[in-house]
């Protein structure tokens, strides 16, 4: 039922695509380093067409059709779809200096972006909506708004094994975090950073073998940290194994574990 709707929604969004009426000036914006931004919005204000280019980015020389959300005092956000989520791609608010735009892209720090008049003489508004068609007839913006499931698991654990590597050289000793990832529905791996979740027991490893050097002796009788999503907190040893359960409103996680891993 929900690849129906998304079906549907894209084929009403491929519709609207084929009928925007683009507005008579766009604009091109720089943010450093040879990227570039391409803002197109329709005639009526409630869309936009807008393309990155030049930067090493899965997102780089994509056009997309984002919604605006008008927020007052000519503030606004240019949404679109991302990896099973709404993401916002753009932002412009008011400030003393005056407007200013930002560019966020996934897994980049963000980009303030100042106006190149003469780029945006060159641009071609029809060339970019013809673009955006393009891509849009190849399934680009689609493969791109859904969720990756299987790229999700593999970029969380890559930053749990991170994580565990900076606990293991300051207790001296190999710590290893695991997560049961079929346990985890869709919705909890596209809205929690799980990473941060599961990565706390070792973080907190780390913070006490760093503050006392006894209790790197403690670390090397574990074997390694299970963590799940529960209904409640519990932190608790079986066989030389951590077993976790951590929930996603809890915000005391950290001297919650401290607590429990100083009183063993």
């Amino acid at each position: 039922m929900k690849q129906y709707v998304s079906l549907v929604a894209l084929s009403l969004l491929s519709l609207q695509a084929a009928a925007l009426d683009l507005a008579k000036h766009p604009q091109v914006f720089d943010a450093g380093q040879g990227v570039s931004l391409a803002l197109a919005p329709s005639a009526d204000g409630k869309q936009a067409l807008v393309h990155v280019s030049g930067i090493n980015h899965p997102l780089d020389e994509v056009v997309f059709l984002t919604d605006v959300r008008e927020l007052g005092n000519e503030q606004r956000d240019y949404g679109i779809r991302l990896d099973g989520r709404d993401y916002n791609l753009l932002n412009k608010r008011r400030a003393w200096s005056g407007e200013s735009y930002q560019l966020n892209l996934p897994n980049t720090s963000g980009f303030e972006l100042s106006y190149n008049e003469d780029k945006t003489k060159a641009l071609k508004p029809k060339d970019l909506l013809a673009m955006y068609q393009k891509q849009e007839k190849d399934g680009l913006q689609a493969r791109l708004a859904a969720f990756d499931r299987e790229q999700r698991v593999t970029d969380y654990s890559a930053r749990l094994q991170e994580i565990d590597g900076e606990a293991s050289e300051a207790c001296a000793t190999p710590l290893s975090t695991q997560v049961d990832w079929s346990a985890m529905s869709d919705e909890q791996l596209m809205s929690l950073s799980v990473p941060s979740f599961c990565g706390e027991v070792v973080n907190q490893m780390a913070y006490l073998c760093g503050k006392d050097e006894r209790y790197k002796a403690e670390a090397k009788t574990l074997k390694g940290i299970d963590c799940r999503f529960g209904e409640s907190m519990k932190l608790r040893e079986q066989d030389g194994q951590l077993q976790f359960t951590t929930l996603k409103d809890e915000p005391n996680q950290g001297d919650f574990i401290n607590a429990i891993l100083r009183n063993r």
